[in-house]
């Protein structure tokens, strides 16, 4: 099959080389002039591939460890990275799937890496909610928080201390603002009160 190609100038300094019977890619004017492309020209779809692969696909590779250089991501983070600057899906895709077989993006080690290093600062269920935003898939958090069970009290009691401080006195009024305090954050009820009647009993 042949593909009739069509060349556009974008304001990137790239050219968009349209195949016109599926998606494009981007190469700059010199690799343009390198493989003596020209718009309306005719190419063999086995040649348009590997063009691809020599050029588009090694393109997103780099963009993506570029991308990963500066912080570990999400599988979804570094899509939606890389779609800011990649239209090519295919080689978008393919480049992801290399960065996960390397292991350089692993959702489920950075959820488990995510959740020890917030536990001490969130609850579990502002966690959860948080790597739900950043696209991790729902059986991954669900093996995550089942290998980390439930949250303890060392997660909670400096922040639940450090609360407790905007009370000259923790009569029954104050208790309970402390106790809702930190419900709406989605710690559990017993954690909570625990908390509180530890950092009592070692203030007394």
């Amino acid at each position: 099959m042949q593909y009739k190609i069509t060349l556009t100038d974008t304001s990137k300094k790239k050219v968009y080389v349209n195949p016109g019977v599926r998606e494009g890619i981007y190469l700059y004017p010199g690799e343009i002039k390198k493989l003596r492309l020209e718009d309306g020209s005719e190419l063999e779809q086995d040649e348009f591939e590997r063009i691809r692969l020599e050029y588009a696909l090694p393109r997103a590779k780099h963009r993506a460890i570029a991308i990963l250089a500066k912080r570990d991501k999400t599988e979804q983070e570094l899509r939606e990275k890389l779609l800011q600057s990649l239209t090519d899906t295919q080689s978008l895709e393919e480049a992801i799937s290399y960065m996960k077989a390397c292991g350089y993006v692993d959702d489920t080690q950075y959820a488990r890496d995510y959740l020890y290093f917030k536990k001490g600062r969130k609850s579990f269920l502002q966690i959860k909610m948080e790597l739900q935003k950043k696209g991790i898939p729902a059986e991954v958090l669900e093996t995550v928080f089942e290998e980390e069970g439930s949250q303890q009290m060392e997660d909670i009691l400096e922040q639940v201390r450090k609360y407790m401080r905007k009370f000259p006195e923790l009569d029954f009024p104050a208790r309970q603002k402390v106790y809702a305090h930190f419900a709406r954050k989605g710690y559990a009820r017993d954690l909570i009160r625990e908390a509180i009647d530890k950092i009592e009993e070692l203030e007394e």
